[in-house]
């Protein structure tokens, strides 16, 4: 039976401003540790901080969508075509000519079509930004109703005021990376019953990845991932169970390159994808997936070769 973590007194909360630079003053060092009372608040905002960094992304691949600049073209054609002055081929000896004297004719139209484009690029965002706001609140608003219960497998309101014992082992499955007494990143798994079979398989679902933006190329995403190995194996081993094959499986969404570049270089695959369903505009017409990766790995249980 895993080990209950005792109730003591109610800890101060470690600082989880994200607004805030870090604390010049407090000791350059970087430490791990797992989930615990004091680090509560500071989980909570990080994994609502991940879902905003991933929001910016789907913003990006939205106004870059294919739809929304052919959208934006035809707005400008229409908009400019009776404003513009066409000249004709047979006074030109060359087409370079003939488009500097386009646009010397109208210099003045081009100059208002760089307006109304950034104009209308600025009004397009504007409501593309709020069909993604519509979704991604909707995903933090679950978060922080159930206390974000459904990553970390447990209560961080309980967990903060220590109301309740907490199960050790499921504590130890969130890693919080601390640097200069800030945590700035963090990884949270969990055992997916569906997919382990006993004296088969165990597969891992990773629930929370990410850091802070500005410490994003520093590769701590990759330490992070290595750890979700190591404790996978660590739990494999722990169990005794004759397991021939681990499996790590995360679900990310289909615009965010970089994560899938590291998953990548980790050597996760691609598994499948499925449309977004809580959003009609982000699944249907902008066509964005929610992708699921995995990594296969082999691990020998020392335990399981004594007879």
């Amino acid at each position: 039976m895993a080990a209950k973590r005792k109730i003591t007194r109610i800890p101060q909360q470690v600082d989880a401003s994200l607004d805030k630079p870090l604390d010049t003053d407090a000791p350059p060092t970087i430490f791990a540790t797992a989930l615990k009372p004091e680090y509560a608040t500071a989980a909570l905002n990080l994994s609502v901080d991940f879902l905003k960094q991933q929001q910016a992304i789907a913003n990006k691949y939205l106004i870059t969508h294919p739809i929304v600049i052919f959208i934006i073209v035809i707005m400008l054609i229409i908009f400019m075509t009776p404003r513009l002055t066409f000249p004709t081929m047979a006074h030109f000896q060359s087409v370079s000519g003939m488009l500097y004297y386009f646009c010397l004719v109208n210099k003045k139209a081009v100059l208002t079509a760089l307006l109304f484009t950034v104009i209308a690029t600025s009004f397009i965002f504007t409501l593309l930004s709020r069909v993604s706001d519509s979704y991604f609140k909707l995903k933090i608003d679950q978060i922080v109703n159930c206390n974000a219960l459904t990553i970390f497998n447990t209560d961080l309101q309980k967990l903060r005021n220590n109301t309740e014992e907490e199960d050790e082992e499921t504590l130890n499955n969130t890693h919080i990376i601390v640097y200069r007494n800030t945590p700035i990143a963090l990884i949270s798994i969990s055992k997916n019953n569906a997919l382990s079979k006993k004296n088969e398989s165990l597969t891992m679902n990773i629930n929370c990845l990410g850091a802070r933006k500005v410490y994003l190329p520093s590769g701590v995403v990759h330490d992070m991932i290595d750890w979700a190995m190591i404790r996978t194996k660590a739990l494999c081993s722990a169990t005794g169970e004759k397991v021939d094959s681990l499996r790590l499986i995360v679900e990310v969404f289909s615009f965010d390159e970089k994560m899938k570049q590291i998953l990548r270089r980790k050597g996760f695959v691609f598994v499948q994808s499925g449309k977004i369903m809580e959003n009609r505009l982000l699944g249907g017409l902008f066509g964005v997936k929610k992708e699921l990766w995995g990594c296969q790995f082999r691990f020998n249980n020392a335990k399981n070769k004594k007879k």
